[in-house]
């Protein structure tokens, strides 16, 4: 212990003589962990950090599979299939279901539109947490007509003022009155979404149907989500085969409905919460460990061109009596000091990082309100602080430790046997350095090209000057023919505001998260109920597809005569043509989809148009088939408003409130932004993982050609008598400069050969991540290349133009 502190004492010491050096080893460093211990803190609180409810690791995500949809993740189940699973499965403690849904509420001062979940009975059991206040929903609650709601903690202290007596009394929502059974805990949220649920109602609502079938009748409507809590012991593919067991016996038993769902697939709940995220984190957190590589291959270099001025110090050490483990021991707890100094200055690098890492982020990027620096994050920046200081100071330090102290007291700094050994490692560093930032620079450019693509993707729609709003028009309130009547109402206001162009609706819009997929029947060709085609369906407003300035390719836009005394209609996508009618004119054909909304059946419907494809969800995603119904021939939720302006139509948005409050004022307007904005939002993940890989690749780019530089500038200077003297025997100065440029090409070049060899293994790793482009996009590599050793050479240029104008008789005089 005493010999340690010792060393810390001499190390400290040695480090205050060279204050120059220390700060920019210092700097180097802060520089790489900063980046890495922000990285590291998004990785951690979206993929590492355990679900914060009991036993996390026995809580599964559990769904279907369809056999004839080429998808690996989990398809949601309906409310029957559920129930049976609930019912035979022998593998899990409790297992529950859910769905996401939108409520008003009204008796609270302005009505509020608020997320929340329909949920089954012992949902809150099955995720270990039970209310703050009150009860867990219960098997009574799933009945017809059990109007029950449990709080969010926000929701009963921000707008019901924490009343302590609050269960058992009524609020009111969608016009409906309900009893609040329990508050849930501060701090909990399920699903972990952006944003977060604020109150959770139980599956009686969907029990609840006087006009047809309810809801949790229908074994053909997949909608749930399913979460479970295993038995002790129990994994994951165990459960998998039980409900596969099930789903087999549900398929046999209802052909028509579950031929294709004859397996079950159960994952672990944090896989499911992360979903696609994980690929892109991993290879984000990889890019920042490659940029604190190359900081400690540059810190290496420097401690290397440091340590060829100890030479004589370590020299006088050794030949008093220091052994080469105490000489080892002394430069490695330099580099300790070192790497700890540069760990902590990078911490709060990492916090500055932080605050605008979180604006990048992806808004449904799970968790991330959880992003910070904690203890787990600061035990390894601390970690990292300490493997740094290792692998930067281990190669200098054993080098030093080999000194020969009779070579070194006799050729002291200018021999150049040790010279050469030295350079031999540094330029091998100089290398490595610019073969890691060719690896980072070519997934950028990929990267980069790729979110170029995703911005000129056609969304099948002109997103310019358009602007959409949800309601939620309650169906309690507001009969068939009065939802009807009260949109046609509020658009023919709307239309009269100044500077509207026009006004719509439809659910769903482009775009969006939410959607629904209808089977059919094609007038001619029937099929069995089991194996009927299927499709995206949207129902639609007239003037729907003006306003969205949809192509219309061929036939007629909806019209306010198609009502329920018109004749039934459809309008179908260009995809869904293709696919359904080749080489034929679907005009004037009938399809028979599997909807009703009670007055209009599932009848025929005539084809009166075909439109250009939408991208439903998400841009990067290919088109699918997809069919539209007018909303006054099957009216079924509340459509999104669409309104086209002839200007920024942002400022219509006051008065697209005032219009609805004057008709309703207790119906809420929510999710209000333009249709340019939804767009950059389909793309955000692009942006994100691109401008972040692109600063890491800045960062490695800058830190290689820092130390190209530091190398071409100590080899300047550990050979300036020799340059001296070829100048003053005649050597041309142009010589000398191209002499020195090229040594820096070369090792820059030997970088990128090796860095292009890297690239092409690498490649096939962030394939999931491109869209437009291939992992081996030649541009990129030619563009990539070509950016490296133009940095490259103004990296040389300084130190070259210094060689070149030496002066030969000062130097000769000083050496």
């Amino acid at each position: 212990m005493l010999n340690l502190w010792q060393d810390l004492r001499f190390a400290f010491r040695q480090i205050a003589k060279s204050p120059g050096f220390a700060l920019t080893t210092i700097l180097t460093i802060a520089l790489g962990i900063g980046a890495t211990t922000a990285i590291f803190s998004l990785v951690n609180a979206v993929l590492l950090r355990p679900l914060p409810f009991p036993s996390p690791d026995r809580l599964v995500a559990a769904g279907s599979v369809n056999d004839r949809r080429m998808s690996t993740g989990l398809n949601a189940v309906s409310y029957p299939d559920f129930f049976d699973w609930r019912a035979h499965s022998h593998s899990f403690e409790k297992l529950a279901a859910y769905h996401d849904t939108g409520f008003t509420l009204t008796n609270s001062g302005d009505p509020k539109h608020l997320n929340g979940q329909i949920v089954t009975a012992n949902f809150f059991g099955t995720l270990g947490i039970a209310p703050a206040l009150g009860r867990d929903v219960s098997f009574e609650d799933e009945k017809a007509g059990a109007h029950v709601v449990v709080l969010s903690h926000q929701l009963w202290q921000t707008v019901l003022g924490s009343a302590p007596d609050i269960v058992g009394r009524a609020i009111t929502l969608d016009n409906v009155s309900y009893t609040v059974i329990g508050v849930m805990p501060r701090g909990f949220v399920f699903p972990i979404q952006n944003p977060a649920p604020m109150l959770w109602t139980s599956s009686g609502d969907d029990a609840f149907d006087p006009g047809g079938e309810p809801t949790t009748s229908q074994r053909g409507a997949h909608l749930l989500d399913t979460v479970g809590r295993l038995k002790a012991g129990v994994s994951s593919e165990q459960a998998a085969a039980d409900l596969t067991v099930i789903a087999r016996q549900l398929s046999a038993q209802y052909p028509d409905t579950n031929q294709h769902f004859s397996a079950a697939k159960v994952i672990p709940e944090l896989e499911e919460l992360v979903g696609d995220t994980r690929p892109a984190l991993r290879i984000l957190f990889a890019a920042v460990m490659l940029v604190l590589l190359i900081a400690c291959a540059n810190v290496a270099g420097l401690l290397l061109a440091r340590g060829s001025r100890r030479r004589s110090e370590i020299a006088v050490r050794t030949a008093m009596g220091a052994s080469r483990a105490q000489i080892l021991r002394q430069m490695l707890v330099e580099s300790l000091v070192l790497g700890l100094a540069g760990g902590f200055a990078g911490i709060g690098i990492s916090l500055l990082v932080l605050r605008g890492l979180v604006r990048l982020v992806p808004e449904n990027l799970p968790r991330v309100d959880q992003v910070g620096i904690d203890g787990t994050v600061m035990a390894f920046a601390i970690g990292v602080s300490l493997l740094t200081g290792l692998l930067f100071g281990v190669l200098p330090a054993w080098r030093l430790a080999r000194t020969d102290p009779a070579t070194a007291m006799r050729d002291g700094l200018r021999t150049t046997s040790a010279g050469r050994g030295h350079h031999r490692l540094q330029s091998s560093l100089v290398v490595a350095e610019t073969a890691i930032g060719l690896v980072l620079l070519m997934g950028s450019g990929l990267l980069i090209r790729t979110f170029v693509h995703v911005l000129r993707v056609d969304p099948g729609f002109d997103q310019r000057n358009l602007i959409r709003a949800n309601l939620a028009v309650p169906e309690d309130r507001y009969s068939r023919d009065q939802q009807i009547q009260f949109y046609e109402q509020l658009m023919a206001r709307l239309r009269s505001l100044p500077g509207v162009l026009s006004v719509s609706g439809a659910w769903p819009l482009p775009l969006s998260p939410t959607g629904m997929r209808i089977s059919f029947d094609i007038e001619g060709h029937p099929l069995p109920p089991g194996e009927r085609n299927s499709a995206i369906v949207s129902i639609a407003e007239p003037g729907y597809f003006q306003s969205m300035r949809i192509p219309l390719l061929r036939g007629r836009d909806f019209s306010p005569s198609d009502d329920t005394k018109a004749n039934p209609v459809v309008v179908i996508s260009q995809s869904m043509a293709n696919k359904f009618f080749p080489g034929e004119d679907p005009i004037g054909k009938h399809i028979t989809p599997g909807i009703s909304d009670g007055a209009v059946k599932e009848v025929p419907r005539e084809i009166i148009a075909v439109v250009a494809d939408v991208k439903t969800h998400r841009l990067t995603e290919n088109v699918s088939p997809q069919y539209y119904l007018p909303f006054a021939q099957a009216v079924a939720g509340s459509p999104n408003l669409v309104i086209r302006a002839a200007s920024d139509p942002v400022g219509l948005i006051p008065a697209l409130r005032a219009q609805v409050a004057q008709m309703d004022k207790n119906l809420a307007v929510y999710n209000v932004q333009t249709m340019e904005d939804v767009v950059n939002q389909s793309a955000a993940q692009q942006r994100f993982q691109a401008l972040l890989l692109s600063c890491f690749a800045a960062i490695a780019l800058l830190l290689s050609a820092v130390g190209l530089y530091g190398l071409l500038s100590y080899l300047v200077v550990q050979r300036t008598l020799e340059i001296g003297v070829r100048i003053a025997l005649g050597a041309q100065r142009g010589n000398v400069l191209a002499m020195i440029l090229k040594r820096g090409l070369m090792l820059a070049a030997g970088g990128l050969a090796i860095g292009i060899v890297a690239s092409l293994a690498l490649s096939r790793f962030i394939r999931g991540l491109l869209f437009g482009v291939q992992p081996l996009d030649g541009l990129t590599f030619v563009g990539v290349s070509a950016v490296l050793l133009l940095v490259s050479l103004i990296a040389c240029s300084a130190p070259a133009y210094r060689a070149a104008n030496l002066d030969p008789m000062k130097t000769l005089r000083d050496q």
